[in-house]
């Protein structure tokens, strides 16, 4: 969060402007360079308001508006300690002022210091309950901590302790028994509830209830990225104790965030990394005190868990820029030599990572006398093998100049082949019996070589085709005599779709059935390419993550976590699935009809009657025939912006002039609905790409394309800049997108780009389909996603738009107070249009309201039995049990 919220920060500035001139003992002359300074800052000009400010403030040194805004300006600025010491001075002389209290709070925030953050939060909260800024940071910062625990004297036990190791191409598990194999059934575990930060967790009885539903599906093991509260692993521990021949085995992880200038040898940094590796050490003993940081969890930890540690798998998907750029950066690390950890030539990142991971086992060590196997996590893109279908971003741009064609922009796209991250040059010493092992994040749909690759494109699995299986068979062929773990991998079941994969795994655009299918398939393909295990993304949908398709027209970012976006790949993976709140009740189109009844209708009459409703999700319409019967083709235009801007008329320039400009036209007939553009309202410009010697190659076969699915030489740019345009052409676009832009080969290789149509919307009911028709009754419902109508944040109405005349750089948005609904529906050869009267006055608006909180439901997605299914008759070779 930059600062406060702008729609609070206008009620802020009316506030402080209109106190009496006694209140706050000033002359009215400060009063317009306060309001100015306002404006400026409600437009994001931090350093007009600033300007401002001061101006007001020469005028009137105890005017507390511009004391405040100046406050808010320094935030906005990154001028933390200004801005304390400016609401500091509000608060000393107004100790009710909300305001101050929650700049007071913000600036805290950002310098660290929880405690008077939680303080100033706390006082504003309880001034002013509905305040959302001091609502959702108390929650990111808990509860003030409990008396620190009197812990029993360490007792570091004689002989190294080690409940598991990594042996040949598998893991081992200490039993009674002696040691057993153990093949890794796994979920990662995401928290982040919708509404929430990911450093918001849920509290005790959603853990417990999680671990027990992790336990029925089957799963064997569960990943922590991060640490969490303390109450999660005292339920871990509770359920283990209480089912010891089913425990769930813990794979803990070490986040980190980028290091400063991609130098991972920094010393604060590094720091910074290895502490966070003290903490979990200490905390799964039991024996952390974790300080409240801003994005953390924190507390006392006293449940140990170490019993049940299966593995650690430290930092995250590193970029490959900043790989390369670490490699660049420090030449002289060629290798490491460690007490428990050896790495034989190869990066310099290959060196520190084998250097981090020697001090977590160390540590642990030395500490507990206690280990674990351990991993760093890798991906694809960092992968040690070769891919000759995948040109850097700067070959490409060598090739494509050799065709003939302009490169007008550099591709936004890593290098996902430039250097790679190699775990069989680790090797551990005699005094890491625990072991070592490879860890990878690996989905079917990306990078291109996944998709592209020729021998990828004829791998077979016993399931059939597969480019996956054939991906997996070679990287377990680089590493023949090492535990890989495929510690991601899943498809999600979002609307939209973020990249096409050619048995039809795609990133999104898959139903809920179809995506418990393929993870079902995934999970025995990754057993049958001889991997020690796999852990399914991910138990719950998660409404603040974000994918490259969608990222851009999120805004503002921090606002995601509060609506659900169906074209957001990432948002989809769950078991369970975090549906939003039902605006009308009802499973199905017929049981919603009475919830519908009670909405008020934007029109009734002769011809039919049409309704709106919205949720986190969608924009809903409901259409009802006149008698009964739905006509032949309707039309719904929505005016997102101002009735002064978009089309006039509808598609064709059917019917009459419209009384609003729209931006969006709902179509549908008989067998097909479709979301189209005004084109200066289209997010996306698709051109073909003409005048290129040669002709690309046929490119992958897609199994199960979306709708509007097309091929060849296409190119998808920002249509800049976001402004609509008055006109009456009746001209639309479709809302094509380019999911897999057109790619080379090393050795020049083309292929194709691939696409669809995204306006083209999927029928059947929820959870995947966007409409429904009742032809006996003629009734038609539509849901239309809100990232389809340029809503960057449903929960404050907030709608793409750049300001006029300003050169682009940020896209622009703009709050609305609704949307502008008219219609048009063909009966025979004439259209009937609504408003009848055809004038401005009588168009309706919807204006959905707003929120600070969302509503939602937890839903069990198929996948769920489906992963149960295959977790119980899954019997890789070596598992205790039986073979495969």
């Amino acid at each position: 969060m930059k600062s406060i919220r702008l729609h609070a920060a206008a009620a802020l500035a009316a506030v402080f402007l209109a106190l009496p001139a006694h209140a706050q003992e000033c002359p009215a002359a400060g009063n317009p360079r306060a309001e100015a300074g306002w404006t400026a800052y409600r437009a994001g000009d931090a350093a007009a308001a600033r300007r401002e400010f001061t101006a007001a403030l020469r005028v009137c040194p105890a005017h507390v508006g511009a004391r405040t805004g100046l406050g808010y300006a320094a935030l906005r600025e990154n001028a933390a300690d200004e801005a304390r010491r400016l609401f500091q001075g509000v608060v000393a002389e107004s100790p009710d002022n909300v305001d101050a209290l929650v700049g007071l709070g913000l600036s805290a925030w950002r310098l660290g210091d929880q405690e008077t953050s939680r303080t100033a939060f706390t006082r504003a909260q309880r001034i002013d309950p509905s305040n959302a800024d001091a609502r959702d940071f108390l929650a990111r910062l808990g509860p003030a901590p409990a008396a620190r625990p009197v812990r029993a004297p360490l007792v570091r036990p004689d002989t190294l302790v080690y409940p598991s190791r990594a042996r040949g191409d598998h893991f081992e598990v200490r039993t009674a028994r002696g040691w057993q194999p153990f093949y890794l059934k796994g979920v990662n575990l995401g928290a982040a509830l919708p509404g929430k930060h990911p450093s918001e967790f849920p509290d005790s009885a959603v853990y417990v209830q999680w671990i027990q539903q992790m336990a029925a599906m089957g799963a064997n093991s569960i990943r922590a990225y991060t640490i969490h509260p303390p109450h999660f692993y005292s339920a871990l521990r509770a359920w283990n104790l209480a089912h010891p021949d089913a425990p769930l085995w813990l794979v803990h992880g070490v986040w980190a965030e980028l290091p400063p200038e991609d130098d991972f040898a920094n010393r604060e940094w590094e720091g910074e990394f290895f502490q966070e590796m003290r903490y979990v050490v200490d905390l799964l003993h039991g024996r952390a005190d974790v300080p409240a940081r801003p994005g953390h969890a924190s507390g006392y930890y006293t449940a140990d868990v170490s019993p049940w540690v299966l593995a650690y798998i430290i930092g995250r998907e590193w970029e490959p820029f900043s790989v390369v750029a670490f490699n660049e950066l420090h030449p002289e690390l060629r290798g490491y030599r460690g007490r428990f950890l050896n790495v034989e030539g190869g990066t310099p990142m290959d060196a520190w990572l084998g250097k981090a991971s020697e001090y977590i086992v160390a540590y642990e060590t030395d500490t507990y006398h206690a280990q674990r196997p351990v991993a760093y996590t890798n991906w694809p893109t960092l992968d040690p093998l070769t891919h000759p279908t995948e040109s850097t971003v700067a070959e490409e741009i060598a090739i494509r100049e050799r065709l003939g064609e302009r490169v007008e922009s550099r591709p936004l796209e890593y290098d996902n082949d430039a250097t790679g991250l190699d775990a069989n040059l680790v090797t551990p010493t005699a005094a890491l019996p625990a072991g070592y092992f490879a860890s990878y994040h690996a989905y079917p749909y990306y990078p291109d070589f996944l998709v592209l690759d020729p021998g990828y494109n004829q791998a077979r699995s016993p399931e059939g085709r597969s480019n996956y299986f054939g991906y997996l068979t070679e990287l377990k062929r680089h590493h023949t005599h090492l535990p890989v773990v495929i510690s991601e991998y899943g498809v999600p079941t979002s609307i939209g779709n973020a990249h096409f994969q050619p048995q039809g795994f795609h990133h999104g655009g898959v139903t809920e059935q179809q995506m418990a299918e393929i993870d079902a398939r995934l999970t025995r393909e990754i057993a049958e390419a001889g991997m020690a295990g796999g852990m399914i993304f991910a138990w719950i949908d998660e409404w603040f993550k974000k994918n490259w398709i969608a990222i851009e027209f999120e805004i503002p970012l921090e606002r995601n976590r509060l609506w659900f976006n169906r074209l957001d790949a990432e948002q989809h993976y769950g078991m369970y699935a975090m549906d939003p709140g039902e605006v009308v009740p009802g499973a199905t189109l017929a049981a919603r009809a009475a919830g519908w009844r009670n909405i008020r209708p934007l029109y009734t009459g002769q011809g039919g009657t049409l309704r709106a409703a919205s949720d986190e999700a969608y924009l809903w319409l409901r259409f009802e025939g006149d008698g009964g019967r739905l006509p032949p083709e309707l039309f719904v235009g929505l005016d997102m912006l101002k009735p002064a801007a978009g089309d006039f008329r509808f598609p064709g320039r059917v019917g009459n002039r419209l009384p609003v400009g729209v931006e969006f036209v709902v179509s549908a007939t008989g067998n097909e609905v479709r979301v189209m553009a005004d084109p200066s309202s289209n997010p996306f410009r698709v051109e073909r790409r003409e005048g290129i010697a040669g002709q690309p190659s046929a490119g992958p076969n897609i199994e199960s394309p979306l709708p509007g699915f097309f091929t060849g030489r296409w190119q998808m740019r920002f249509n800049r800049p976001f402004i609509s345009q008055a006109n009456e052409d009746g001209v639309y676009d479709s809302l094509r997108v380019v999911p897999n832009r057109r790619r080379f080969a090393r050795d020049g290789t083309e292929f194709p780009a691939l696409g669809y149509d995204r306006g083209l919307l999927r029928r059947g009911a929820l959870p995947d389909g966007l409409w429904e028709r009742d032809e006996a009754n003629g009734v038609l419902e539509v849901r239309i996603p809100w990232g389809l109508l340029n809503v960057t944040d449903p929960s404050e109405r907030r709608v793409l738009q750049d300001p006029e005349g300003q050169v682009p750089g940020d896209f622009g948005t703009t709050t609305v107070d609704g949307v502008r609904i008219v219609a048009a529906a063909r009966e025979g050869s004439a259209w009937r249009q609504w408003p009848a009267s055809g004038r401005a006055a009588d168009v309706a608006l919807f204006a959905w309201p707003t929120w600070e909180e969302p509503k939602w439901r937890a839903r069990e997605r198929p996948v769920y039995g489906a992963m149960r299914e295959v977790f119980r008759t899954l019997r890789p070779a070596g598992e205790a049990g039986g073979g495969r």
